[in-house]
């Protein structure tokens, strides 16, 4: 028995030495001679499987001129907002509680929510709208504790009072220093009251704090939004003359479902063709518009098209809406092989995102191992970006010789392209939006999933590298929020 456990003991160490031999479990390895997206299962090994978690109380659903300062800068409407202290420098912002607390708040204002039950403020001024499942739900400030008991209500707070105003319902003062016995008091409908620094309680300053309610900023939102989808698509009335856009697909909600994507791009000869739409369904996009995205959760969903000519470097952006990262790759672009040129463009299932031009045999004095680099960039997606539209961009700078990602127009990662890596010019053929060519060439009916799991209201493709002021522009003017 001693001499079958020692044997046994001897084969596990022989594998545990070679598993890192395997091809491409070294997924920081920068040059591999192998093409990741014709892996095999028997190529990956398993990784544990973790319950995904987040972090945070509440969600940011939407903001109207928000600045934020110090750490929450760059904060996203519809994200989950930090713990900790936040400061709103100006403008409004709507904030939803995982208890059903409503908040809008108005800056500047310095707060925290510490759990969904409760809101620490030190200033600012704020309106809440408590459902019945939520009573209970309190705003701490230093002059004291506003307890709800079925309400909407406002409070401004400064350093020396917080001003309660009942809109709707009841709350309960509660004094610095008292508890909840007979030193609290009440206020109904229409009552306000100032809880002083120094504990004591008198009659508001403020006749009407004139807090937008949740209602009402939904409502301007809605405008807001509907003024910036007006300017976006005036920008991309002067997009598609841009000599460099070979390829830019939308789903117009107003058109009659052909299955079928017209090539918006009208600057050149060498457009790409119109894509074809296989199983991909109609879903609403960015702008909450019905049937202007195109959901590829579905098994097999793809659009296809075909990219002639040759091309002296490529940028690439598209805005989508990712449910899972559930496959090992999960494609936004791929060309139907990988042959000498083409480029690959997808997302790994740790969130990286993942970048290759096959370089031409003539760079290798070893043209049967052709060795070709991977760019990736750092995690860009985890679960709580599940349901968040963003925007995705890659360049390919064939004359700065780097490979850039870009999340939101914000330049994330920048690597240079070695000179035995670089391919001048890019050829791509025939490819796949958000899968890859499988089982198309193949007679085995048999194929991995490769297909993004999520929505895309649009894609574009440039001959040439964007620079870092355009892909930021193109954020901004397509931004919904």
């Amino acid at each position: 028995m001693m001499l079958m456990a020692g044997t046994l003991l001897a084969i596990a160490a022989c594998l545990f030495v070679l598993v890192p031999l395997i091809p491409g479990i070294n997924a920081q390895q920068d040059v591999v001679a192998w093409d990741p997206s014709a892996a095999t299962n028997s190529q990956r090994v398993s990784r544990p499987q973790i319950e995904p978690s987040a972090s945070g109380f509440a969600i940011l659903s939407g903001q109207s001129e928000a600045v934020w300062e110090g750490a929450t800068v760059g904060i996203d409407s519809g994200g989950l907002l930090p713990e900790g202290e936040l400061h709103l420098k100006s403008g409004l912002v709507h904030l939803e509680l995982f208890s059903g607390v409503q908040v809008v708040v108005e800056g500047e204002a310095v707060f925290s929510i510490d759990s969904p039950m409760q809101i620490s403020m030190t200033r600012g001024r704020a309106r809440a709208q408590v459902p019945n499942a939520a009573h209970g739900f309190r705003i701490k400030t230093a002059a004291g504790e506003v307890v709800d008991l079925g309400t909407e209500f406002a409070i401004d707070v400064t350093d020396d009072r917080s001003s309660v105003q009942v809109v709707d319902g009841e709350v309960e003062l509660r004094p610095q220093g008292t508890g909840t016995g007979t030193d609290s008091l009440r206020l109904f409908e229409g009552e306000s009251m100032d809880l002083m620094s120094d504990g004591q309680v008198s009659q508001t300053q403020t006749a009407d704090l004139n807090l937008v309610g949740p209602v009402a900023f939904q409502r301007e939102l809605a405008q807001s939004q509907l003024n910036r989808l007006q300017r976006w698509q005036a920008a991309n009335e002067r997009m598609r003359t841009d000599p460099r856009l070979i390829a830019h697909y939308q789903v117009d909600p107003n058109a009659d479902w052909s299955r079928q994507l017209v090539n918006l791009a009208a600057g050149r000869d060498d457009v790409a063709s119109d894509g074809a739409v296989v199983a991909a369904e109609r879903a609403v996009d960015r702008w909450g518009r019905n049937g202007g995205a195109l959901d590829f959760s579905r098994t097999g969903s793809r659009v296809r098209l075909d990219v002639p000519g040759t091309h002296r470097g490529l940028t690439l952006f598209c805005w989508v809406k990712i449910n899972s990262l559930d496959r090992w790759y999960n494609s936004l672009f791929l060309t139907d092989g990988h042959e000498d040129r083409e480029p690959h463009w997808q997302i790994m299932d740790d969130g990286r995102m993942f970048f290759s031009v096959k370089v031409p045999t003539t760079n290798s004095s070893k043209p049967q191992k052709v060795a070709h680099k991977i760019y990736y960039s750092e995690p860009i997606w985890n679960t709580s970006l599940s349901g968040r539209w963003i925007m995705l961009a890659t360049v390919y700078d064939v004359d700065s010789q780097h490979v850039s990602h870009y999340v939101n127009g914000t330049e994330i990662s920048s690597e240079a392209i070695p000179a035995e890596s670089l391919a001048e010019t890019i050829e791509i053929g025939a490819a796949s939006i958000c899968n890859w060519s499988q089982p198309m060439y193949r007679t085995d009916a048999t194929f991995v999933v490769r297909n993004l799991n999520g929505v895309m209201d649009e894609f574009a493709m440039f001959s040439g590298a964007l620079s870092q002021q355009e892909i930021k522009e193109i954020y901004k003017v397509g931004d919904p929020y």
